[in-house]
C-alpha cells in the first residue's frame, strides 16, 4: 500500500511527466515492430538481443530528453535521492 502513495512524494513540478507512460507504450511498440519485420527467430536468444538492441537504442536516444518541470525542482529532487541512495 505504501507504493501506492511514492508518487506524491514527488514534487508537484514533474509528476504529470512521472504519471505519463507515453515513453513506455512508444518503446513497446517499437520493439513489437522490429520483431515483426523479422518472421522467425532461430533460438529465443536471438530474439531478446533484437529486443535489447532496440531498448538500447530508445535508451539512447531519450537519454538526453528532461523531465517537464525538472529544472524548477531539480534541488528538492537531488535531496530526496540522496537521501534514498547514500
Amino acid at each position: 500500500m505504501n507504493y501506492l502513495f511514492t508518487y506524491f512524494q514527488y514534487p508537484q513540478a514533474i509528476r504529470r511527466s512521472i504519471h505519463s507512460n507515453n515513453i513506455i507504450e512508444r518503446m513497446n511498440k517499437e520493439v513489437r515492430r522490429r520483431i515483426k519485420v523479422i518472421d522467425s527467430f532461430p533460438t529465443e536468444e536471438s530474439a531478446l538481443k533484437i529486443v535489447y538492441l532496440r531498448v538500447a537504442e530508445l535508451n539512447e536516444k531519450y537519454s538526453h530528453r528532461v523531465l517537464n518541470g525538472y529544472f524548477k525542482c531539480r534541488d528538492e529532487l537531488k535531496e530526496m535521492f540522496s537521501k534514498r541512495y547514500p
